[in-house]
């Protein structure tokens, strides 16, 4: 294509015949990295930050939610290369876990996921999250929390120059 182009340019006379070999590696340089680029999913260091406005807690034969004034706020983070945390009370789930994206939902799972601040696997839980990526509304599922969330992208900083 780039090659193409440049022959083109020298048929209709818009450059000298020296200049095609130049034009073509100025537009393969400049070109293919900006086509590369917008073929690539978006990074997988893209963060998103929800944290829920009511506590849901589901067994099997029901839901409930918690009255306002006893809802646990949850702070919950997840990346696309599969990272989550899902923070309650004086701890965490963490974890990588699987990934997928579907439909504009972005859904993050892991089972078995230890709580950060009891290590003697009490507290261990299956970790399912779920996000509408254009309508920032998310779902935690962890233990027997199954809580709807609000959700933000975080803005990553850019790299600081040298």
């Amino acid at each position: 294509m780039v090659a193409n182009t440049a022959r083109a340019m020298y048929a209709n006379g818009a450059i000298k015949r020296g200049e095609v070999m130049s034009l073509s590696l100025l537009l393969t340089v400049t070109l293919v990295p900006l086509l590369l680029s917008a073929a690539i999913p978006a990074g997988e260091n893209e963060r998103w930050a929800c944290s829920n406005q009511i506590e849901v807690w589901c067994t099997v034969d029901s839901c409930a939610a918690k009255k306002e004034d006893e809802t646990t706020p949850l702070s919950v983070q997840m990346q696309r290369n599969g990272a989550f945390s899902v923070c309650a009370y004086t701890g965490c789930w963490e974890g990588v876990g699987n990934f997928a994206q579907a439909s504009g939902r972005l859904i993050w799972a892991d089972d078995d996921v230890a709580f950060s601040t009891n290590q003697d696997g009490y507290f261990n839980a299956d970790v399912s999250i779920m996000l509408v990526e254009k309508d920032g509304v998310g779902f935690v599922r962890v233990g027997g929390l199954a809580t709807p969330m609000l959700c933000q992208k975080v803005r990553q900083a850019p790299p600081a120059q040298q």
